[in-house]
């Protein structure tokens, strides 16, 4: 108390020579205020801002000389699956005018494209610095052969490394050991992509499929076609399957031996199918980017949606998942590549540039921009995300085993 008295004294006796600096702070009260602020009286003192961390100034320092030797290195190959050689191309077109920076990328599906690498590999020839490939291909081919190198010690952009600003606060791998295989995309799978030719089949047609088992209905037979399993979405439709409450086994092994579906491989020839109404319905459609535009064009095709009992994120096809090959030919290239993709610039260009997106970034601070409407989480809402738990690259081979063994009996 007396302590007190003290200081009021003190402050009058200042307010006295100099009304101006008492003005200044408000009153004498204020003064206290600040006094106790202070902690002069015993309370807490407010803790200092922090200051920045010395680390942003090291990152620009380190960036800057990390795009100087990718620019010496001139070239960042990418393996990629089927959908990024088309879809990314808008994406990597940006990286190599921003960095001045050649970028190859492969065409054709993963399967042959990881056949292609692993031959050149074992030949002693490293040709590619970054896969964009699916997580059935990092898991069951790429990471067991020793061709990956883990992507944390990679990462030191900020965007990136900063895990409040991806889903889950973390990353996620697709890869048993959780480090090679990061998965930046995810397709929200909460209900069943059906499409269906709308001069060919009627709306009130079209409404009885309700059930997964009403596609079982004899009405149906000669008139579906659907994805092979020399294509990967395809395989990866059936595992997928296989696994859902609301399929299960004995619906894939009657949809791919007894419905009649007639299937192919080739994209092309089941989108002229269902627009030109040879095959009019594909009960089971994914990475339909392509159906959405053409229908937007006023060709005669249209979705049908059906609720799933359990909706799951799924890190589906090769637009899912990014890793880093080892012994790559242009390693800083890789590494300036990998950090830019997953920052928060990348991850919106392929939210912007990629029409109908049918998946969307595990980032949650960018605008859904051209992802499709299906595809848009619920904010603050979590999902069971099965290809992101260790387990599930053993879970996902052994259903793969049984479904081939399926389509080999169906060949016979």
């Amino acid at each position: 108390m007396k302590r007190l008295l003290d200081l009021a004294k003190a402050i009058a006796s200042a307010n006295k020579r100099s009304d101006r600096s008492v003005r200044s702070v408000g009153s004498v009260g204020s003064l206290l205020l600040l006094f106790a602020a202070s902690g002069a009286f015993g309370a807490t003192p407010t803790p200092p801002a922090k200051a920045a961390p010395a680390a942003s100034a090291n990152f620009e320092q380190e960036w800057t000389k990390l795009i100087a030797a990718a620019q010496q290195e001139g070239t960042l190959a990418i393996a990629s699956g089927g959908a990024p050689s088309r879809q990314y191309r808008p994406v990597v077109d940006a990286f190599n005018k921003k960095f001045n920076i050649k970028v190859e990328v492969s065409t054709g599906n993963a399967i042959d494209t990881v056949n292609r690498v692993l031959a050149e590999r074992k030949g002693g020839k490293f040709t590619v610095d970054v896969a964009l490939i699916s997580s059935r291909e990092n898991q069951q081919r790429l990471v067991p052969s020793d061709s990956l190198v883990a992507l944390p010690p990679l990462l030191f952009h900020p965007e990136v490394t900063d895990l409040s600003k991806w889903y889950k606060g973390k990353h996620m791998y697709t890869d048993k050991f959780g480090k090679f295989a990061l998965i930046y995309h995810a397709g929200l799978e909460d209900q069943y992509e059906i499409w269906y030719n709308t001069d060919k089949i009627k709306e009130a047609e079209i409404a009885t499929l309700v059930k997964q088992t009403d596609v079982f209905d004899p009405r149906w037979k000669g008139k579906i076609a659907g994805q092979g399993m020399g294509d990967p979405s395809g395989i990866r439709q059936m595992i997928d399957s296989y696994f859902e409450p609301d399929r299960g086994p004995d619906w894939v092994k009657r949809y791919m031996t007894n419905t009649g579906v007639t299937f192919s491989d080739d994209r092309r020839i089941l989108e002229t199918w269902l627009v030109n109404g040879r095959f009019p319905l594909q009960f089971v459609a994914t990475g339909t980017e392509e159906y959405v535009a053409l229908a937007k064009k006023g060709l005669p095709i249209k979705a049908r949606y059906l609720v799933k009992k359990a909706g799951v994120l799924r890190a589906s096809g090769s637009g899912c998942c990014i890793s880093a090959f080892a012994n790559a030919p242009h390693p800083s290239a890789a590494k300036l590549f990998i950090n830019w993709f997953l920052s928060r610039e990348g991850q919106m260009l392929t939210h912007t540039l990629i029409p109908n997106l049918d998946r969307s970034s595990l980032r949650t601070d960018i605008p859904f921009g051209e992802v499709s409407p299906q595809q848009r989480r619920g904010f603050g809402k979590e999902y069971n995300f099965p290809d992101a738990e260790p387990s599930s690259g053993e879970r996902t081979e052994e259903a793969q085993k049984w479904v081939f063994k399926l389509w080999e009996s169906r060949q016979k």
